[in-house]
Order: structure tokens, then C-alpha cells, then sequence
């Protein structure tokens, strides 16, 4: 007997419901396999990540902090080497010097001098001096400085004066012998101080906790201040981490380091240039909350996109199982330039319809890649007539590349197209360094124009010049046409046509434009870098040239140049200007010094002896020197000077060193 079903258990019996069934089920199981599959592999390198994070985020605090030392260290010892030697010996003029010296009263709490026997010339606090001037010569920081001569944080101690807990950055004054001769300190409070302020805000809950410990394990930097100077081990948490630390000689590394334990992320690294470490502490549960976050959001994600997917997916397969005529007509609305070519299926009707669609698709194809095969060649040889290498670019890779192009880096075509932009650059910094040159050049004007160093594939470098410009204004993913030269021997010819434009050409040394056009620059700045200049006649000279000829005259000219640019440092300036007239620019020189370089540059000139045929020449020098200030206008002033303090040199018997005396302009003029 025949039993009719009803038209639910029908559909439910077809293929149809089968597919989408199927289909359905395929999505659920997939989405939920993928989401465990990923989570069970990412959760323990999203963990890692998260600690190396840490590790990292450290070790930039440190670096912070580290500025922040060697910038209040530079900060005593510039103004250390400013301090004239007599103030080491008289407290009330220390004390007038260092209130000169808001800088440094600003970035301590106290500063103070102390002579050689401990003694405290003179204490400021804020800026204001103060009364109480006990002897630090008990002090540990003190000695270490006097002995070593070299700058000294101090342990966390507690102020003789202030009786709070305090570091101390002290730096040695030296003698021209190299001997200590006293020391400039500043104090640090560590509870109002700022120099921790960076790890204390660098926390973004209230949980986690950041600390700087020095290298006895002692306590700089709390969120408690009652905890500064305490023992860090005895801190929640930290106490296993630090006694290890401890126990294995207290490492100072300044590379970041995390770990988990005692229930915290505990991260930390080493503060360059000090004995300090900077730590944090992070409850582990709140540490790794993003990854807890991240996991449930997954579940949630895979749960939606599975739904979503099942959906999708058993739509589309009941619309693919309509008839063939409904596929044939989307087939062809499908048309896809970038199919591969199949074999056609022979029939008729819906069947050879949707055949024939497909194959005339790939024959549309088939043609437009002609098309563009043809416009590629007629680019190729176009590019290849041109007089300069031209490349084009895309995605950081080369395109199409001209035969010149090829000449100027030595390869051939397939060498170089589908290869990176950065083969032809000798670094990865020179390649970054152009993309940061190219990118404002690029939104300022929609170009680039600049001679850089390449590499040919021989591995030669070269200096280029290259002009870029994009295939469409302002869409850099459209690609870029690039052209480049060899300018290499334009380059040489530009600077040795410099050089012979700024030197001397008998001694090597710098003309008399050179010299003049540092000695005005020099002269506008002075205000901010005083600095001093010497004047240089040779004295006898004359003589050299009557006897041995100008040739022995030049000789000796480049032997003296040899001999002054011996005695003088790598920043100073030495010019020849004209004849016997040489010049030196001592920057940044004080007075003192430079009267010691003049007579050293006076000694060795008198030294020099030149060996010319048999005869023996000697010359001396007459040297005039001008302590430049702010009451120098010009550099023609600073000249007329030199030139006064030269030329007394000769009157007051020649082979000598005159300062020049504090005359009013209009004296010099008229001197």
C-alpha cells in the first residue's frame, strides 16, 4: 500500500535539503574547529607577546630615566668646568657664580660647592643660599669623586641638612694636572623629586606598582613614600625575584626583562649609566586580561560568524541548486578576466550554453592581455631610447625597467624586474632614508629631485640623481616613474671646486675668505659661544726668502702650517691669510686655555727648523690674541684687534704672545 507523505518530509527527502543540510552543518563545525584550532595555538604567543610588551615597555622607561641622569650629570659638569679655579678658594664668589646658574638651582632640590678638604664653600636651595654648611668630607660619594675624578651618584642616603631620604650627583672640578681640586654637588629629594616621575606615570591602573631599586636592593621609587628606602624584597611579590637577583650579584642589565610569578607580571630593566633598576609589578589576572578578553570575544565572533556563515552558506547553496537556466544567466553576469582556461563540455541546450558563455569570456580575455602585451612592448622600446635610466615602480618592487637603466646599475632586465626598490640601496638605513627624503616631497609638490648614493649590482657604489614623479597625481598605489643619472664625476668636480674655493692652496690650509666667513658667524654668536682668536706674523721671514729663494720660503710656510695645526684641537680653525699672516678660531675657548695654546703654537714655530740646501732656516712668531665678547660687532673688529695685539708683539720684541687690551671700537678703527 502506497503512503503518501506529507510536503515537509518530501522537501526534507530531496537532494536539495541534503546539499543545504550539508552545507549548514559544514559552517557550524568549521567555525567552531577554527576558532578552538586558533585560540589553543594564539592564546600562549598572546601571551608571550604581552610579557615581551612588558619586557619592552620597561626597558624604554629605563632609557628615560637614563636621559634624565646623564642630562642632570651634564648639567653639573658643564657648569663644574665653567667654575674659574680661584672661586674653589672663595665662598662668597662660589656662591655669586652658582646663583648665575638658574639651570642647574632649577633641576635640583640644593646645590652646593665643597673645597677639596670637605669643606662646604656655599649651599643653595632653589636658587636661594643657605646657612647650614656642614662637612661632607665623611661623605662615601665625596671621596669616590675626589678619587676617581669622574662624576658619582651617591646611595640613597638621608641629608645632613634636610634629614629626608636623597641621592646626590656630584662632579669633580680638575686642575690643569688633572687633580681634584673640589666638587659640585646637587641633591635630589626622593619623595618630591621628578626624576622617578616617568616610571610612576608610565602605570595606568591603580593595581600595578613601579619602583626603582638601586643595586643593594634598597628602595628609590615607591607609590608609597613610606616605602623609599625600604628593602624591595620585602614588597608583595617581589620578594623571590629580587633575593634571586641578589644572590647571583645583582646585575644591572639594561635590556628589558618580564617574567610571571607570585601571582605578578614582574617586568624590569636596568637604567643605563646608574646602579639602578626600574621594576613594575602587575597582578597577573589583570595583566593578561586582553588575552581572557580576546578569548571570549573569539567564541563570540566564531559563534556570530558561524551563524552568519550557515545562513549564507545555505541560501546560496539552495540558490545554486535551482535550475541550470538560473545558473547559466548568473554565470554570465560573472564574467571574471582572470579565470583560467578550462575545456569546453560538448551538448546542447542550458548545458552548452553555459559552456560557449564561459569560453567566449576566456576569449575576451585572452585578447585584452594582447592588447596589453602590445602596449607594454611599445613602452619597453620606448624606454630604452631614452638618454637617462628609467624604472617604473609598484608596491616597492620594480615594474619595467629601460636598457640605460640596466648600463647605470650593471644588470640586466630579468635582474631587476619583480625585484625590491631596496636592492639598489647600499643599507637598509640609506633605503629608509630615502623614503623619509621622498614622502613630504611627494605630498608638498607630487614629485622628488635628489642625488643620493647607490649600488650597482656589482656591488660599486655611486652617487645617483634621481626624479620621481607618480604614474596618477596624489595615488601612490598606481605606481611611480623614476629617472636616474650618474653624477658621481659632476659630484667630485663640485667638491674639490668647494675646497679650492676655501683653502689654501700652497698649505692645505683654510684662505682668508674661509676663515672670515667662520670668524663673522662666530662673531654673531658670540653672546652664546664666546670664544678667542689668534693673529700670527711670522717674524724674519723675510730673511728665508732673500737667502734660501721663494721656494725654501714656501717650504717653510707649509712646515709651520704642519706644525700650528699640530698644536691646536680637531674644532679649532687654522688659516693662512696671506704671506707670512696666519690666523687661528679657538671656539669655545676660554681665555686661559687660549693663552696656553698661543704660547704653544709660538714655542713650536720657534722650534720648526727647516733643512733647505744646505742651510738651516728658523722664523719665530708674533701672535696676537683677542678674547672675543659681545662688544665686538664685526669680524673686521675682532681683525683690527688681533692685528693690535700682533703687531705689539713686534714692538715689544718679537717671538711673543700680547692679549689685546679692552680698547673702545673706536680706538681700534683708529688704530
Amino acid at each position: 500500500m502506497h503512503v503518501s507523505l506529507s510536503p515537509l518530509r518530501r522537501w526534507a527527502a530531496t537532494l536539495k535539503f541534503k546539499i543545504v543540510l550539508v552545507v549548514v552543518a559544514t559552517c557550524v563545525l568549521s567555525a567552531a574547529g577554527t576558532a578552538a584550532l586558533v585560540l589553543a595555538s594564539s592564546q600562549s604567543s598572546m601571551e608571550r607577546l604581552l610579557i615581551d610588551n612588558a619586557a619592552d615597555d620597561r626597558e624604554r622607561t629605563a632609557a628615560l630615566l637614563a636621559s634624565k641622569v646623564v642630562m642632570l650629570k651634564g648639567a653639573l659638569m658643564a657648569v663644574t668646568r665653567q667654575v674659574p679655579a680661584p672661586l674653589w678658594q672663595d665662598p662668597e664668589g662660589m656662591g655669586r657664580h652658582l646663583i648665575k646658574r638658574p639651570v642647574i638651582n632649577a633641576m635640583f632640590d640644593s646645590v652646593f660647592a665643597a673645597s677639596a678638604d670637605g669643606r662646604m664653600l656655599t649651599r643653595l636651595e632653589k636658587g636661594v643660599p643657605a646657612a647650614d654648611l656642614p662637612n661632607v668630607a665623611d661623605r662615601d660619594y665625596f671621596k669616590q669623586a675626589m678619587r676617581s675624578g669622574q662624576p658619582v651618584i651617591s646611595s640613597v642616603l638621608r641629608g645632613k641638612v634636610s634629614k629626608r631620604p636623597i641621592i646626590l650627583f656630584a662632579v669633580p672640578a680638575l686642575d690643569d694636572d688633572g687633580l681634584a681640586t673640589g666638587v659640585l654637588a646637587g641633591s635630589l629629594t626622593l619623595q618630591s623629586t621628578a626624576l622617578f616621575m616617568d616610571s610612576r606615570n608610565g602605570s595606568r591602573d591603580a593595581e600595578s606598582r613601579d619602583l626603582v631599586i638601586d643595586r643593594a636592593g634598597t628602595i628609590l621609587s615607591h607609590p608609597d613614600p613610606s616605602r623609599v628606602m625600604g628593602r624591595a624584597e620585602d614588597d608583595p611579590g617581589l620578594g623571590p625575584m629580587v633575593r634571586a637577583w641578589l644572590a647571583s650579584g645583582s646585575r644591572i642589565d639594561a635590556e628589558g626583562s618580564a617574567s610571571v610569578g607570585q601571582g605578578y607580571l614582574i617586568s624590569w630593566a636596568g637604567i643605563p649609566s646608574t646602579d639602578w633598576i626600574n621594576l613594575r609589578l602587575t597582578p597577573a589576572e589583570l595583566a593578561f586580561e586582553p588575552v581572557a578578553a580576546a578569548r571570549s570575544m573569539a567564541w563570540r565572533a566564531a559563534t556570530g560568524v558561524g551563524v552568519l556563515a550557515a545562513l549564507l552558506a545555505g541560501w546560496l547553496a539552495y540558490r545554486l541548486t535551482q535550475p541550470i537556466s538560473q545558473l547559466r544567466r548568473r554565470a554570465e553576469a560573472l564574467l571574471d578576466p582572470l579565470a583560467p582556461p578550462q575545456p569546453w563540455a560538448p551538448g546542447q541546450g542550458e548545458v552548452g550554453e553555459l559552456a560557449r558563455a564561459f569560453q567566449h569570456v576566456v576569449e575576451q580575455r585572452q585578447h585584452q592581455q594582447a592588447e596589453v602585451q602590445a602596449l607594454v612592448s611599445q613602452l619597453e622600446a620606448v624606454l630604452d631610447h631614452a638618454e637617462v635610466g628609467i624604472a617604473l615602480t609598484r608596491d616597492g618592487c620594480f615594474e619595467l625597467v629601460s636598457r640605460n637603466f640596466c648600463h647605470v646599475f650593471r644588470c640586466s632586465k630579468a635582474d631587476m624586474v619583480g625585484q625590491p626598490t631596496r636592492r639598489i640601496y647600499a643599507s637598509d638605513e640609506a633605503f629608509q632614508a630615502l623614503a623619509e627624503r621622498a614622502r613630504p616631497a611627494f605630498m608638498a609638490d607630487g614629485a622628488f629631485d635628489g642625488e643620493l648614493e647607490l649600488m650597482r649590482r656589482t656591488g660599486q657604489l655611486f652617487w645617483g640623481r634621481l626624479r620621481g614623479r607618480a604614474v596618477v597625481a596624489g595615488d601612490m598605489a598606481q605606481g611611480t616613474i623614476w629617472t636616474v643619472e650618474d653624477v658621481t664625476t659632476a659630484r667630485d668636480m663640485r667638491e674639490q671646486l668647494t675646497y679650492t674655493a676655501s683653502h689654501d692652496a700652497l698649505t692645505g690650509l683654510a684662505n682668508r675668505s674661509a676663515f672670515e666667513a667662520a670668524l663673522e658667524e662666530a662673531t654673531r654668536t658670540v653672546a652664546v659661544v664666546p670664544f678667542c682668536t689668534l693673529f700670527i706674523d711670522l717674524d724674519r721671514f723675510k730673511a728665508v726668502n732673500d737667502s734660501g729663494g721663494h721656494a725654501a720660503g714656501d717650504a717653510l710656510l707649509r712646515g709651520i702650517a704642519q706644525a700650528l695645526e699640530s698644536q691646536v684641537r680637531r674644532s679649532d680653525l687654522v688659516a693662512r691669510l696671506g704671506g707670512d699672516e696666519f690666523a687661528v678660531l679657538l671656539s669655545a675657548c676660554p681665555p686661559a686655555q687660549a693663552q696656553q695654546i698661543a704660547d704653544k703654537l709660538c714655542a713650536a714655530v720657534a722650534a720648526y727648523r727647516l733643512v733647505w740646501e744646505g742651510q738651516c732656516f728658523a722664523v719665530g712668531a708674533s701672535v696676537g690674541l683677542v678674547n672675543v665678547t659681545p662688544e665686538f660687532n664685526t669680524s673686521a673688529d675682532v681683525l683690527r684687534a688681533a692685528d693690535a695685539a700682533c703687531y705689539a708683539a713686534k714692538r715689544r720684541g718679537r717671538n711673543r704672545v700680547e692679549v689685546h687690551a679692552a680698547l673702545a671700537l673706536g680706538e681700534l678703527a683708529a688704530a
